[in-house]
């Protein structure tokens, strides 16, 4: 019999939780997890971990890849990912950092299997129910054309700034660099993105 956990129905999160946001970048919920982990728990330490950080690692890939289904897939790849490799985390970072390296890494996979489609034109053929639905995918598929202007290791870290809502530091052990260079990557983009706002006007 597989020892395998099940990640499907591990990743909802209660209506009324809130994740952390501070520098520390430690929640409860973190501390619970590695609670489970040093009892030798891992099924419950994945449980745990989903719900603290299943929202925010599912938007992260959303962005990423700019397709539900493909986001979908590397949620779940990623909580797979980390029950295997949870015998090698040690908590010298924040959880969700090291969750997040892992996401980033299935995205990037995803990434090169499907070829370098424009985002912009992904996912074409889901027509929208309403007015309102057609100009909402209208400005994200303008929002996301623009983040494909930007160098992917910029992009990356500002969407893990702002979409994974990690602090600087906890972008620096996501991207396996120091803090001031998380800061500059993340300051390159929104320039860029600035100055690509400006040349569309």
């Amino acid at each position: 019999m597989s020892t395998e956990p099940k990640v499907d129905g591990l990743l909802m999160v209660s209506p009324g939780r809130t994740e952390s946001r501070g520098e520390v970048g430690e929640t409860e919920g973190d501390r619970t997890v590695a609670d489970a982990l040093r009892a030798g728990d891992k099924r419950r330490a994945l449980m745990l971990c989903a719900r603290e950080h299943g929202r925010s690692v599912g938007r992260l890939c959303m962005a990423l890849l700019g397709s539900q289904a493909e986001a979908d897939d590397a949620v779940q790849d990623t909580f797979v990912a980390a029950y295997g490799a949870f015998d090698g985390y040690r908590g010298d970072g924040p959880l969700r950092a090291w969750l997040f390296a892992i996401a980033r890494r299935r995205c990037a996979r995803a990434l090169e299997r499907r070829g370098r489609t424009p985002i912009a034109e992904r996912d074409r053929d889901e027509a929208p129910r309403a007015d309102e639905l057609i100009a909402a995918r209208q400005r994200a598929e303008a929002a996301r054309a623009l983040l494909a202007e930007v160098r992917p290791s910029e992009r990356e870290a500002l969407l893990l700034r702002y979409v994974g809502e990690l602090s600087f530091r906890e972008v620096a052990a996501a991207c396996g660099i120091d803090e001031p260079a998380a800061r500059k990557r993340v300051s390159r983009a929104l320039s860029r993105l600035r100055e690509l706002g400006r040349n569309e006007r």
